[in-house]
């Protein structure tokens, strides 16, 4: 029961390292991957469900799990960093770079203006 009444804790915590939700569409992290400049965030989307794709996603050759809503963030100054959600109200579709890994092709990849 002390093990539990800790991790409960620690979660609480966890989720209070978020900046507070300033935009009109949310989404969760799933987790970063360092770019040729700054960072990509993996996210699921929550309340615009046709902005994202469902993937599977794999990260170190794992499978990761299966997500309804997956988009790509590019963030080249790292601003989100450390973040559990990310909120925006303004973006830009972006295409693949030239040197997409093929299991990501399809996920869409969004610029945050916004």
């Amino acid at each position: 029961m002390r093990k539990l009444s800790l991790l409960y804790l620690f979660g609480l915590g966890l989720t209070g390292c978020s900046a507070p939700c300033t935009g009109h569409i949310e989404a969760t992290v799933l987790y970063f991957k360092q770019a040729p400049q700054g960072q990509l965030a993996y996210v699921n989307v929550l309340n615009k469900p046709d902005l994202g794709s469902q993937q599977n996603l794999m990260r170190d050759d794992k499978e990761y799990g299966t997500f309804p809503h997956v988009v790509i963030i590019n963030d080249p100054a790292m601003k989100f960093k450390g973040q559990r959600a990310i909120c925006f109200d303004e973006f830009i579709k972006q295409p693949p770079p030239a040197d997409v890994d093929l299991r990501e092709l399809d996920i869409p990849r969004i610029s945050i203006t916004k």
